[in-house]
């Protein structure tokens, strides 16, 4: 009888301490290499949105060079230019910049002037594409998936494209390095 009650208590024992040290590494591991993976997975899709918030822009700047027969001449560091003329806000009912109508930029349409974005309404925002100032939604920026401000330069500011540079400090929010995100 004494060696069946013996090999009860073996059988009852549990793990060694070695076995659950070696599972929770495995664990910590496993859990690394996920986060880790999930930080690549969510820059990657950061850089895909801010490629469709520029491709969108682009499209209104085109529609908006058939309207007013030229691309804003203009060297903008916050993308603010490119608000105005592709949400119709600031730019008066003629719709086209730096004209004797044009308007302090308010979060609204102008009456009259044409909306080519309709994403960059900074009210619903839902592209994330304007960072507004308190609660009255006026824009104070343009800003990319990062949170960066997109930089516009058009007419003879121009540099790369014959019309207008479109660009964006990419991931690591400085601009001029090799992960800048542009149009050309």
């Amino acid at each position: 009888m004494k060696t069946s009650k013996a090999f009860e208590i073996r059988s009852l024992r549990g793990f060694t301490l070695v076995e659950l040290l070696t599972v929770v590494t495995i664990i910590v591991i496993l859990s690394a290499l996920t986060v880790g993976a999930m930080g690549w997975v969510q820059k990657k899709a950061a850089v895909e949105k801010t490629r469709a918030q520029m491709a969108l822009i682009e499209n209104g700047l085109e529609r908006y060079y058939s309207t007013a027969g030229v691309h804003p001449e203009v060297r903008d560091f916050n993308g603010l230019v490119c608000y105005k003329v592709l949400f119709g806000d600031g730019v008066g009912p003629d719709g086209i910049l730096n004209t004797d109508d044009d308007t302090t930029p308010d979060g609204k349409p102008d009456p009259g002037a044409t909306v080519y974005v309709a994403e960059l309404d900074p009210r619903t925002n839902s592209m994330k594409m304007v960072e507004p100032s308190g609660a009255n939604a006026k824009p104070t920026k343009m800003v990319d998936a990062f949170g960066s401000p997109f930089r516009y330069a058009g007419g003879r500011y121009a540099r790369q494209n014959p019309d207008f540079d479109l660009y964006s400090s990419g991931p690591d929010g400085k601009f001029n390095t090799d992960d800048d995100i542009n149009n050309w």
